[in-house]
């Protein structure tokens, strides 16, 4: 049962965002029965429309469906609670950096010497 309704919203979905596809999908396929009668020129002696204006008719119509839909990222969210805090800096001195002793360390167990020893390039003949 979950199955079938994931399948159900993810259709859905895809139909409402791929809409103005399906709107010209069926046009192109009834491009003839609408010519014939539904357009608006189609009792005029040479129609140039051949349904034009009843797409033109359909994806307006869609178009201002879309608009009507709610844009979630747009809506500003206003907090049920709001708290104003009053914040004031403090100039914090600055440590010069070159001044500072740092302590040297030097690591006994180092193999950097072993290894430049051990590892050497071939020589040439």
């Amino acid at each position: 049962m979950k199955k079938q309704l994931l399948l159900l919203l993810l259709l859905s979905f895809i139909y409402q965002n791929t809409s103005s596809f399906w709107i010209l999908t069926s046009f192109y396929i009834n491009q003839t029965y609408i010519a014939e009668n539904i357009c608006i020129n189609r009792f005029d002696a040479i129609p140039m429309c051949y349904g034009s204006c009843y797409l033109q008719s359909e994806l307006s119509e869609d178009s201002d469906k879309k608009m009507d839909f709610p844009l979630l990222k747009t809506k500003e969210i206003q907090p049920l609670f709001s708290q104003s805090w009053a914040y004031e800096y403090e100039i914090v001195p600055r440590i010069p950096l070159e001044n500072i002793p740092y302590p040297s360390y030097v690591n006994p167990l180092e193999i950097i010497p072993f290894v430049s020893a051990v590892f050497q390039p071939p020589e040439r003949a």
